[in-house]
């Protein structure tokens, strides 16, 4: 059975800047200001979550002017290096700022389901980020640091998905059951009139070049509470017209893989209350 492509969209607001081909890739000791100390960011491993988030770190150091790459420093850099533990469940990056003749230093935990982090789209890497910055920016800027006590694993709030309807064939049931096989797989928590997000699919078929048709999908996930929209995942691919009248089969299983990952990374990008 041929499988449909769908590319996946994600309308975020922090999705981050566009690459700076000209940036220089290591410390530039002549041109670091006297202040803050140049520091090594260390990928938490060489996956491609792990690389984007160490150049994450990077640019928003950089951009409160303190040196930083995730290259060789000059002699006196500071290292910001992550050890890992991976479960079957959770992904846990244990950073440490190591500083040279300094006091040992004190580890500061990140927890998220280890799926999403296989699939971490940008806003879980920049909700990362924030985080590994608002821990040590003010030590890097020889700034006094207020003590911090160890982060819980933080809770992902639980959703629910709302009915989908109007679908050609099975897809009303098919989609929606794929949708949240593929959530929990993320590490997503599904629940009911409890829940404190909403899932909502709006999926709509439309006519194509001769024999084809296009299907648009859009995730939204809102406030279960307020109705206020928290994000958008969105998908589109062409099909053979026809293709939807009857069984989705495998075919509902590829496009909720796909809105999963966009709306894992949406609901990841919440902050905590």
């Amino acid at each position: 059975m041929k499988r449909l492509s769908l590319a996946l969209l994600l309308l975020l607001a922090a999705c981050g800047e566009p690459p700076q081909p000209f940036r220089h890739d290591g410390i530039n000791a002549a041109v670091s200001p006297p202040g803050p100390r140049g520091v090594v960011v260390r990928p938490p491993d060489d996956s491609p979550s792990g690389d984007a988030l160490a150049k994450a770190i990077v640019k928003r150091l950089t951009d409160q002017d303190i040196p930083a790459s995730t290259r060789s420093a000059v002699s006196g850099s500071w290292v910001l290096v992550a050890e890992t533990e991976t479960t079957v469940a959770a992904k846990t990056l244990r950073w440490r700022l190591i500083v040279p003749e300094g006091e040992p230093p004190t580890a500061f935990p990140q927890t998220l389901p280890t799926a999403l982090w296989d699939k971490a789209g940008p806003a879980t890497i920049d909700r990362l980020a924030d985080e590994v910055i608002a821990r040590y920016a003010a030590t890097l800027h020889g700034e006094p640091a207020e003590a911090t006590a160890a982060a819980a694993p933080p809770r992902l709030p639980v959703a629910r998905l709302e009915p989908l309807g109007g679908l050609p064939g099975d897809g009303d049931s098919a989609l929606a059951k794929a949708l949240g096989r593929a959530l929990q797989r993320l590490g997503v928590k599904l629940g009911g009139a409890e829940a404190e997000l909403a899932i909502r699919g709006r999926v709509t078929l439309v006519p194509g070049r001769p024999g084809e048709e296009i299907l648009d999908v859009t995730w939204i996930v809102l406030d279960a509470k307020t109705g206020a929209e928290l994000g958008k995942a969105a998908q589109q691919g062409a099909l053979p017209k026809g293709r939807l009248s009857g069984p989705w089969g495998a075919l509902a299983g590829d496009i909720a893989a796909g809105g999963a990952e966009g709306i894992a990374d949406i609901i990841a990008a919440i902050p905590q209350k």
